[in-house]
């Protein structure tokens, strides 16, 4: 006990920086709370105001400017001073010339959006010639895994307020951003259990863990996520199977991958397997009205209640309430209208009306076309620069060492992404970190 009081009494104030990171990363996983309505931030905002006034104390009291600036790539800083300016030049071209006012909510937004970026900058600067804090960085976003105790006692998610209308949603408010945050270990497990190992019974780990991770997301029931999920899936199985390939690996991968997703949908808490058809068969039904529709009928009955409804006529699958395919080429035409970007007025009022006549909920709901929307031609310029680099290291590390670690993160940053097109996600935190581990990310053996 006391030579570890001596080591932390030891520790210099980077080092002590480095574990808060380690810390606030941990704290990710609790954002129950609404910081418009109450004005409380959560855990992981407070660590992070600590660590930047702390990190800011290390480089004016140590000198260490200019190694703060040369830890980080030169082009990668041009693209996030190009991306930063070029919302900044939207939003006053927005203010000034468009007469688009400024609310509390456009300032939470472009608040959440620095934060994005601060968390970047500090992990890619404390992972600077230091490979154990990047892995360590990595699997603190795992720690989600714990959720996996929910699916074998499905009234405890109940109990601890973190189910919802028959949904699991974690320590989180919101259906899209648990299933985003569940994606990451998902494939952390997955992509290792596709591994051989010395002893077996570590990879037999991997594999139910894995089942467990994807009843998850099954329970979470986001269409976003299983979509992630599934492509992500087919994704692994092809990078993993096409390095070295032969047929037997390709057969072999691709059982161990079906099995993974067959028997977590099949250990999926019963109210996650009846919206997950029911969301499938009647895209348009609103979450309250699923629950209150599938909560004392079996798989088999909804099933059958659809093809006898189809069959009659009576009822007709809708396009979702918030149908992408009319939300996305709607805000592609307004982001070609205006090149320079709005800045962060993501939730303009636009009365855009679905088939059904509903109206559409405002965003893009691609981060992507997100980024187009505040920062124009320049902003998505300059994050793709990032964004593909990110993609380019591990594959260049995959070439020269396939690790399980590589492999990981590679599938992780491949999920992500596809579950942040169906979002506006510049305020989901994990997504920037990933991206800095990615760019930062070395094979031991390179």
């Amino acid at each position: 006990m006391q030579n570890i009081i001596n080591k932390i009494k030891n520790l210099s104030l980077e080092e002590i920086n480095k574990n808060l990171v380690f810390v606030a990363l941990l704290a990710l996983i609790y954002r129950i709370g609404n910081f418009y309505n109450t004005f409380i931030p959560k855990p992981f905002e407070i660590i992070l105001v600590l660590i930047i006034l702390l990190t800011f104390m290390d480089l004016l009291i140590n000198k260490k400017f200019k190694d703060f600036f040369l830890s980080i790539n030169k082009k990668v800083w041009i693209a996030l001073s190009c991306l930063m300016f070029s919302v900044l030049f939207g939003w006053v071209i927005a203010f000034f010339i468009k007469k688009i006012p400024i609310n509390f909510n456009v300032i939470l937004e472009f608040g959440n959006f620095v934060i994005s970026m601060v968390i970047f900058v500090l992990v890619l600067f404390y992972t600077r010639d230091d490979k154990t804090y990047a892995k360590r960085y990595l699997y603190a976003l795992l720690l989600p895994v714990i959720y996996i105790i929910f699916v074998m006692f499905p009234e405890w998610a109940y109990y601890f307020y973190i189910g919802n209308n028959g949904t699991f949603l974690g320590f989180t408010m919101n259906p899209n951003i648990i299933s985003k945050i569940l994606l990451i270990p998902t494939l952390f497990f997955v992509t290792h259990s596709l591994f051989k190992f010395q002893n077996k019974w570590i990879k037999i780990g991997y594999i139910i863990i894995s089942c467990a991770m994807v009843a998850l997301l099954f329970w979470v029931v986001s269409r976003g996520g299983l979509v992630s999920l599934a492509v992500s899936f087919i994704f692994v199985w092809l990078v993993f199977s096409l390095h070295n390939f032969n047929w037997k690996k390709l057969f072999y991968s691709g059982i161990i991958i079906f099995l993974i997703f067959l028997i977590g949908f099949i250990i999926t808490p019963q109210t996650g397997k009846q919206r997950v058809f029911l969301k499938a068969l009647y895209p348009s039904i609103s979450d309250e009205a699923s629950y209150k529709t599938v909560k004392n009928k079996s798989v088999t009955e909804i099933a059958i209640k659809f093809v006898d409804n189809t069959s009659n006529k009576h009822v007709f699958i809708y396009p979702a309430r918030e149908d992408r395919f009319q939300i996305w080429p709607f805000y592609l035409k307004y982001i070609l209208k205006n090149p320079f970007g709005i800045g962060p007025n993501t939730h303009l009022s636009f009365y855009l009306t679905g088939y059904n006549g509903q109206y559409l909920n405002s965003g893009p709901h691609n981060t992507f076309l997100q980024i187009w929307l505040w920062g124009g031609l320049l902003g998505i310029l300059s994050f793709l620069y990032i964004y593909i680099s990110a993609f380019k290291n591990l594959i260049t590390q995959l070439k020269s060492d396939f690790s399980p670690m590589a492999l990981a993160l590679l599938s992780i940053l491949f999920a992500v992404s596809i579950s942040i097109m169906f979002d506006d996600s510049l305020s989901f935190f994990w997504f920037f970190i990933i991206l800095a581990l990615a760019l930062r990310y070395e094979n031991t053996t390179s």
